[in-house]
């Protein structure tokens, strides 16, 4: 069937070319504008309790509208944020605001008279300006809000909240972008050069990425119109393009000039190419695309949305490295070792000969492992193993504004929100309590005001806000139920003007006919693992009687059903992963044991790189080295979204690796030559493919968000980890250890593999087309 299709596209290369060039440059557009289609929320199960609550609000509260948050600092020493002067220069600079049609209202110290709106040093202030429109809308209004805004001199304003967060996040990530490329590209360029010894040869993985990439950010930004996706999509879904679509032309690339070597014409170097690497492509394609597509499991956006766009991503690069490339390849026929600096090459390497002296090493090696594999594999997996062990102490945490590096202004205010005003006040946890009766008599008020009072004691809740938390103005004693039953069943006009106005408006924020909501004050910042411990603990508190159903919200309680809710699915997210990827293997190598084993040496490659994940991004070792600020936590779904990558990633070294070492185990019958054989041929494709993708990887480490930061430098780790370790000491040494237990299946199983006939048999004439008659 492969070879087939490459004798397909070969005989139909300039329409193919043509195709896929049009495909390509019609994508371009749509491409250029996918970073304004992504979010930076998806954190929210929209089965989750929170999700019910912020739903609740929206509806029942008239919640669900967005708002920015802008904060006030004076340039003079020891500024009174309260005095007539400083709040004076917060109306001048909000004064054009107010009149702006998509503003509903700007609300601060000087409309409510509230600290909470006032730094705990006294020497800054903040206001809310709300809005007509979803978070989502607000993004567009950024700059036109900003742009009204005109701080007198001496005063500053910056603005933060979604709409700011997400546009600077966005802006972020594409010079991320931008500076990986910059980065990865040249040094790729000089792997390939150093591969191949000829630069033509070299351009053909870098041409292919350059079309795949393009129509899958394309496919991407159709995609998010659709639903949500994570802005962190756009970086992920490039850190793969680049390295897989470089590493899949490398392996069909490198296959055709080996088939051109042998005397093969173009056609049949073509054919052969397409049969034998680009099956093992295809294969290790669909073994990363359904690793990602472990995301789908999960239920928050954040997380789903990469696994689809990475899917995307993956298939595109083998749908242009099967079409594309092999056109490309048929057209140009010899010429694609034009150029050559084979010479320089050789000269750099050291030796004489291109091939035969790097290649015995590899052999060499490859039999002195298999000489002695338990004294090679033991001290090997006790190595990973201690590696690995930091990844015992992982906790983790749904990131904030604070990921972001200082100096970007939205981060700062956040920050400044966080950690400079009286904590929690920006970020309560949100309670709705559903009254057995009418939230404002008596019984119901004392129901609410016990559970009130129950959560105070709740560690780590400062306080508790609500409608029925009063103060006797004659005795300075908090109301009891009654007295308060009584205020909000006083007619209109019976209290004074502003006591009336006061109990109004608490019963327009708190209170909607049976459900009464509560704010608990936390100190504890909310993304920490901290500060989403409060959550359970304020779910374990049993309703008193007149109480028929709490219902929790709030940022922390999202971070928690997030987690919660990642952990519930992450059995199933792994288990149908590895599961899919051993089913895979199995209809490619037609052995029970190549799958098994498979998975095992894919995880302990994790473990390395899972294990550098908590050791420096979450205990902040290498901090200064790696340019970030620690933030005591791993970022929540940043292991999850490894593991699906990697899970993938790996298995396109064990395609190919395995694929030459069965090819010459069905040649010759023997399989410690048979290992050593492939081991050798596979060296220099699989070692340049490697250090690509270490390089793009390595190059995302330049990040400034931590985010994709520590994704980078994990993957980067564990492709080398695999590469290396896994690829050069542990393959051969179990191999070695299995004997012909390697190519066993059960009866049944092994006729069904048979019966598929996807397993390869290097050379077989019968597939090879005649040369097609020369056309002009």
């Amino acid at each position: 069937m492969f070879s087939r299709w490459g004798a397909f596209v070969y005989r139909r290369r300039r329409i193919v070319l043509l195709a896929m060039l049009l495909l390509a440059a019609g994508a371009a557009p749509l491409a250029a504008g996918t970073a304004g289609q992504l979010s930076s929320g998806g954190w929210l199960d929209r089965n989750s309790e929170s999700a019910t609550v912020a739903s609740r609000l929206e509806r029942e509260f008239g919640g669900g509208r967005s708002a920015f948050i802008v904060l006030f600092r004076s340039d003079a020493p020891g500024a009174d944020a309260r005095s007539d002067a400083f709040q004076s220069a917060i109306a001048t600079t909000v004064a054009a605001v107010k009149s702006d049609g998509r503003v509903t209202g700007v609300t601060g110290y000087a409309e409510t008279h509230d600290d909470r709106f006032i730094s705990v040093a006294g020497d800054a202030a903040y206001v809310v300006i709300g809005l007509n429109m979803t978070d989502d809308e607000s993004v567009g209004a950024v700059d036109a809000i900003h742009a009204r805004l005109a701080p007198p001199a001496g005063y500053s304003a910056a603005m933060t909240g979604f709409g700011p967060i997400q546009k600077d996040s966005a802006a972020l990530s594409e010079k991320d972008l931008q500076r990986a490329e910059t980065v990865s590209l040249p040094i790729a360029a000089l792997v390939l050069i150093l591969v191949f010894s000829s630069i033509v040869a070299a351009g053909m993985p870098l041409v292919v990425a350059g079309l795949a990439i393009p129509f899958s950010l394309a496919i991407i930004n159709l995609l998010a119109r659709q639903t949500e996706m994570s802005i962190y999509v756009l970086n992920i879904a490039t850190m793969l393009g680049l390295a897989l679509a470089i590493d899949y032309s490398l392996f069909i690339t490198s296959r055709f000039r080996e088939e051109l070597a042998k005397g093969r014409s173009t056609e049949q170097a073509v054919t052969i190419a397409v049969g034998t690497a680009g099956k093992a492509v295809l294969f290790s394609g669909v073994a990363v695309a359904i690793g990602l597509s472990g995301l789908l499991w999960f239920r928050a956006s954040a997380l789903s949305s990469i696994g689809l766009g990475g899917a995307v991503v993956v298939l595109s690069s083998v749908v242009f490295a099967l079409t594309f490339l092999p056109a490309l390849l048929g057209v140009l026929g010899p010429r694609v070792n034009a150029l050559s600096i084979g010479g320089l090459v050789r000269r750099i390497r050291g030796g004489s000969s291109p091939a035969t002296p790097r290649q015995s090493r590899w052999e060499r090696m490859a039999l002195a492992v298999m000489r002695r594999p338990l004294a090679v594999l033991v001290p090997v997996l006790v190595v990973l193993f201690i590696a690995g062990s930091p990844f015992f102490r992982l906790q983790q945490g749904v990131p904030d504004a604070s990921i972001f590096p200082a100096g970007l202004s939205s981060r700062d205010a956040w920050v400044a929100l966080m950690r400079e005003f009286r904590a929690g006040e920006t970020s309560p946890i949100t309670i709705l309590a559903d009254t057995s009766r009418t939230a404002t008599d008596t019984a119901s008020i004392q129901a609410v005001m016990d559970y009130g009072a129950s959560l105070a004691k709740v560690d780590g809740i400062a306080r508790v806000e609500g409608p029925f938390t009063l103060t006797d103005p004659s005795t300075g004693a908090a109301m009891g139920a009654a007295q308060v039953a009584q205020l909000y069943a006083a007619p209109a006009g019976s209290l004074p003007p502003q006591l009336e106005a006061a109990v109004a408006a608490l019963r327009k924020a708190y209170i909607r006919n049976g459900v009464v909501r509560l704010d608990a004050i936390s100190p504890l910042e909310p993304a920490t693992p901290a500060g989403t411990a409060v959550v359970p603990r304020i779910r374990a508190v049993a309703a008193p009687a007149g109480v028929s159903k709490i219902q929790v919200g709030g940022v922390a309680a999202i971070a928690d059903d997030f987690l919660a809710s990642q952990n519930d699915r992450l059995p199933w997210a792994i288990g149908t992963t590895l599961l899919a990827s051993a089913i895979i293997l199995f209809l490619l190598f037609g052995s029970l044991a190549i799958p098994l084993k498979a998975v095992v040496m894919t995880l302990l490659s994790l473990s390395a790189s899972f294990g550098a994940l908590v050791w420096i991004f979450q205990e902040g070792n290498l901090h200064e080295v790696l340019n970030f600020n620690p933030i005591g936590f791993t970022i929540a779904g940043n292991p999850i979204i490894m593991f699906a990558v990697l899970i993938g990633l790996s298995m396109d070294y064990e395609v190919l690796l395995l694929s030459r070492i069965q090819e010459s185990y069905r040649r010759t019958g023997d399989n410690t030559a048979a290992v050593a054989e492939g081991l050798a041929k596979t060296a220099g494709v699989i070692t340049g493919a490697a250090m690509i993708m270490v390089v793009v990887f390595s190059s995302f480490a330049l990040a400034d968000v931590i985010t994709i930061k520590s994704i980078g430098v994990g993957m980067a780790l564990a492709v080398f980890v695999d590469a290396t370790i896994v690829r050069v000491l542990l393959v051969p040494a179990t191999m070695r250890l299995l004997g012909e237990w390697n190519w066993w299946a059960p009866g049944i199983l092994g006729r069904l593999a048979d019966r598929l006939g996807f397993s390869h048999v290097e050379d077989d004439e019968a597939h090879i087309p005649e040369p097609a008659p020369a056309t002009s």
